[in-house]
């Protein structure tokens, strides 16, 4: 998300959205290979997935900890001119979401939550990546339309210091919540 912003805030519309589609592209095949991963996990002991999912929610815990110890009060800004034609916005875009171990890690944390082991796993993973890109993609949307007023907003050090609080303590708080649903 913050890669979209930060193009919305030094590209054009048309550019941000070439960027955002391969970024887009980049998070489906992410969110794919996690699922395949935890398709082929499954089978498994169920001690190793829960082993994956403290794993994962140590990772969260830790991104919130970054947020709130985060000492910058401004948005960094890349060169509005770096990136000369739409498939090099588009690459770009893909490379930025594919090579991000977040989303993988967040993934395996996130998503065995909701999945009934009783039930087949393929059509429950299907409506999960299914449901993730439509939600990934309507935030994308959001940040491409509203980012030059976010850029006001940050801006301000004042506010770009209370949004990393905000944010580091939602990431604390949901890796609290999922250690109890993970524990039971």
């Amino acid at each position: 998300m913050v890669f979209v912003l930060n193009t919305r805030i030094n590209q054009t519309l048309k550019e941000t959205l070439i960027s955002t589609t391969g970024c887009l592209l980049g998070v489906l095949i992410s969110i794919t290979a996690s699922c395949l991963t935890l398709l082929f996990l499954s089978n498994l002991q169920t001690i190793f997935i829960k082993l994956i999912n403290l794993f994962g929610i140590i990772y969260l815990f830790t991104i919130g900890i970054k947020h709130l110890k985060y000492k910058s009060k401004q948005l960094k800004y890349n060169n509005a001119s770096e990136y000369k034609t739409h498939e090099n916005s588009f690459i770009n875009g893909f490379f930025i979401a594919i090579s991000n171990p977040k989303t993988l890690l967040f993934i395996i944390s996130f998503l065995p939550q909701f999945i009934n082991s009783n039930s087949p796993l393929l059509p429950q993973y299907s409506i999960l990546i299914f449901t993730f890109i439509v939600c990934e993609f309507s935030w994308m949307l959001i940040y491409i339309w509203g980012g030059e007023k976010i850029k006001v907003l940050i801006k301000k050090p004042k506010i770009f210091y209370l949004f990393n609080k905000i944010i580091g303590t939602f990431f604390i708080l949901f890796s609290i919540s999922l250690i109890s649903l993970t524990l039971t």
